[in-house]
């Protein structure tokens, strides 16, 4: 599991002793905050919060001076990982979201979440605490009363969200010294990535590391003063309770408030010192040598991934090996993506029943998961295997891409073609219980002739295949994870094999199930369109292209205004969430792929256009890059820039890729050298540590090798033809763009060149350019093949 908890360290040495494992930070550094890795050295693995790779330093905090802190923090230690974890998973109850239950009228509390359409929020609709939305009646009622804010931030399928929620926040003596004392808020951090991203940085600033659930207390003004994540009701040796904690936060507001103001302002300032100047270098191909040399040296050549445990996917790291594989030639690091992608897919992390990929692995063997299930996974792991698929023509990537699919759209598909965002880890208060098999359930199932063949493939056992977390005995439990034998690969293939997993699959599908986060989100949907538009583009499989054209539409008419604003998630009533950097750079991605599937130019204009819009509202004249929020809508006091590139790549690694390949389709020069310019603002932080940002490495690999544009003129059978040559060859830095005979003014538009490209006598015509410069076109396949064959 994650360390949890809580944690402040009163000297700026560089180790810090953390609980049974000492972080040591790997060079000195001024206050501003840090994307930088560093080591643990207690396991040797990058340090997690509640089941994110961590993006900020510990050590880079400011240390508030006054002695009220110092008491109350003297108590704060990092919960123990040898804690029974079945303690705390003992009191959970069934986690119901929006319906059934939680809003039935026999409930003893209603708050003002029960309004929210967030699921998140839902949950704690029915909270003796007397929780507020974020918004101006909250802020004018702390005003008024002169009472702190206490902010907790979470997400709906959040475990140690609902185990907080449970001890706590469905506590009436908890809650009543809340409601007293404070003006409580509660947000989803995936409903306002704003106010997380920022509130965040305030934790780490203060306290050197964060996580969810996220818990500040905050000025009326809303100027963090005090920060921490997970807290229990009653205070136990090395923690602090609730109970004990509010009053005393309470009591310093109220006696020592010239203290809490300094404080506050010098966690202000520094989150202000966080912004990057603009004035970097220009990221070369020096920086991709030495990422490749970084992954070298942490690669686990076993069981693929980097490091040790616990091991996340980070597929875009996995697409930056196969580029930079077939960029320089160096097959070892493609070699290290492909293995490790198989790894994966064989490991537990992979649900072998119902399909889909888990969070991550808390082992190194990629076998014990934390369940939860995220849209977000799903796209960028398909978009991986794809690219795999695309380079290996290994049918186990061919297969993981429809298994991928086929979870998408049985269980986080909804009704429109949108995607959902996540199932729970939980079911019936227990993490995975949904997911794992008693022997005797096992023998039930499927026989024992069956099981005693499948058994050895799989590594079930009569006594369980994982240990107990807290005992280190035999869980009685099993997950189905094959090991590295290619004999037992080959069942993944056997119609019997299918048959057995539908048997198995139908018996838990009569379990009762994990919670399901039903938002729809504009990025992460923009990201699933990149996603199927791929897949569609590679395989030729017209089921793909028919969800990505449905969600393109969906997109098109639910996430965008007239004016072509971008909304965060769909408008509901008065509710609305104005668009992120993220959403607009994932739906522009979006639409440029699914421009690459379908060619309909409707969509590249579109692309392009809500590209300009992108750059008016988020882009630093000053400084370069992107804000996260526009100056005019934003809410928070400062406009934050992101460019790590965690269990998502970042908006702006996403922009400078998009800015790249439509400024060279539509001939804005300027777009290019703003895509430079995006690394180069954020350079210092990217030559730190630079295994973070390797999707924005992924445009620096464009930027260094070039790219290559190519033109098929020619009526639809012609399309069909050549794209199906071109599906044959890998080359990720390709960008295709599609002339008919008739019907051409769209494109002619957008791609003022290509009426000089036309089709010779009415024929497929096909011209190659590559470093502003074409080839002899091409008239028939057998030429086009031998052209592509020569790179």
């Amino acid at each position: 599991m994650a360390l949890q908890g809580w944690h402040i360290a009163k000297s700026r040495t560089n180790k810090i002793n953390l609980s049974g494992g000492t972080f040591v930070r790997e060079r000195p550094q001024s206050n501003a905050l840090r994307s930088d890795k560093f080591a643990a050295q207690s396991h040797g693995s990058e340090f997690i919060y509640h089941g994110e790779e961590d993006k900020y330093d510990i050590n880079n905090r400011i240390k508030p001076d006054f002695e009220y802190i110092d008491i109350m923090l003297d108590q704060m230690v990092q919960f123990n990982r040898s804690h029974n974890i079945l303690f705390f998973l003992s009191i959970i109850s069934i986690i119901i979201a929006c319906q059934g239950d939680s809003m039935h009228e026999s409930q003893p509390f209603t708050n003002r979440l029960a309004k929210s359409s967030s699921p998140y929020l839902l949950q704690h609709a029915h909270n003796p605490v007397d929780w507020f939305p974020w918004g101006a009646e909250a802020f004018e009622k702390a005003h008024r009363e002169d009472k702190p804010i206490f902010l907790s931030i979470g997400y709906s399928t959040c475990h140690w969200c609902h185990v907080m929620a449970h001890e706590s926040f469905e506590n009436e003596e908890v809650a009543r010294l809340m409601n007293e004392n404070f003006v409580c808020i509660k947000v989803d951090r995936e409903e306002r990535p704003d106010i997380d991203q920022l509130y965040m940085a305030a934790a780490t600033t203060l306290i050197g590391r964060g996580g969810w659930p996220l818990t500040i207390v905050m000025s009326p003004d809303k100027r963090p003063f005090f920060a921490g994540t997970y807290f229990p009701r009653e205070s136990a040796p090395g923690r602090v309770g609730l109970l004990e904690l509010l009053p005393k936060i309470a009591e310093a507001w109220k006696t020592q408030r010239s203290e809490i103001e300094g404080a506050a302002d010098q966690i202000l300032k520094a989150l202000q010192q966080e912004k990057p100047t603009g004035a970097g270098q220009i990221l070369d191909e020096e920086i991709l040598i030495r990422t490749s040399s970084d992954f070298k040296r942490s690669y686990d050549a076993v069981e693929g991934g980097f490091g040790s445990a616990p091991k996340f996917p980070s597929a875009h790291n996995l697409v930056f090996l196969l580029r930079e594989g077939y960029r320089t030639g160096d097959t070892t690091l493609s070699d290290m993506a492909l293995h490790s992608l198989r790894q994966m897919r064989f490991g537990g992390i992979f649900d072998h029943i119902g399909f889909g990929f888990h969070r991550y692995s808390t082992d190194a063997r990629w076998h014990v998961p934390h369940f939860e299930k995220m849209l977000y996974d799903q796209a960028n792991l398909m978009l991986a295997y794809t690219e795999a698929w695309e380079l290996s023509r290994d049918p186990l990537f061919l297969q993981t891409i429809e298994e991928i699919f086929l979870y998408l759209t049985n269980k986080l598909k909804s009704p429109r073609g949108a995607y959902y965002s996540a199932e729970d880890a939980d079911s019936e208060g227990v993490e995975g219980k949904f997911y794992v098999w008693s022997w005797e359930e096992l023998l039930e199932v499927v026989g024992p002739e069956k099981l005693a063949k499948y058994a050895p493939a799989f590594g079930l056992e009569v006594t369980g295949n994982f240990e107990d977390e807290a005992s280190r005995k035999p869980s009685g439990k099993n997950i189905f994870h094959m090991d590295s034998v290619p004999d037992h690969h080959e069942l993944l293939q056997s119609s019997e094999w299918a048959l057995v997993r539908k048997k198995l699959e139908q018996a838990r599908e009569r379990r009762i199930h994990p919670g399901l986060d039903n938002k729809i989100l504009a990025d992460w949907n923009g990201l699933t369109l990149s996603a199927l538009s791929r897949a569609a583009t590679v395989t030729g499989d017209i089921r793909y292209q028919k969800a990505a054209g449905t969600l393109a539409e969906y997109l098109r008419h639910e996430m965008l205004q007239r004016d072509e604003l971008v909304l965060h998630m769909p408008e509901s009533g008065s509710h609305k969430v104005e668009g992120f950097l993220d959403d607009y750079s994932f739906i522009i991605q979006g639409f440029r792929y699914f421009y690459e599937s379908s060619f309909d130019a409707d969509y590249l204009k579109l692309a392009i256009e809500l590209q300009k819009i992108q750059l008016e509202k988020f882009w630093d004249e000053t400084g370069g890059g992107f804000f996260f929020t526009e100056a005019e809508n934003s809410d928070v006091f400062i406009r934050q820039k992101e460019i790590y590139d965690g269990a998502i790549p970042s908006g702006n690694s996403v922009a400078a890729e998009n800015l790249y390949y439509l400024g060279r389709l539509a001939e804005i020069p300027a777009w290019e050298s703003l895509s430079r310019k995006i690394g180069e603002t954020f350079s210092e932080q990217v030559n730190r540590a630079p295994r973070g940002f390797s999707a924005l490495l992924q445009t620096v690999q464009v930027h260094v090798n070039g790219s290559q544009e190519i033109v098929i003129a020619g009526d639809t059978q012609d399309l069909k033809a050549a794209t199906q040559v071109l599906q044959k060859y890998y080359n990720p830095y390709k960008l295709v763009l599609y002339r008919p005979n008739e019907g051409f003014e769209a494109i002619e538009d957008i791609s003022g060149f290509l009426s000089y490209q036309k089709a010779i006598d009415g024929g497929l015509t096909v011209y190659i350019c590559e470093n502003y410069a074409c080839q002899y076109p091409e008239t028939n396949l057998l030429s086009l093949e031998k052209a592509l064959q020569r790179k």
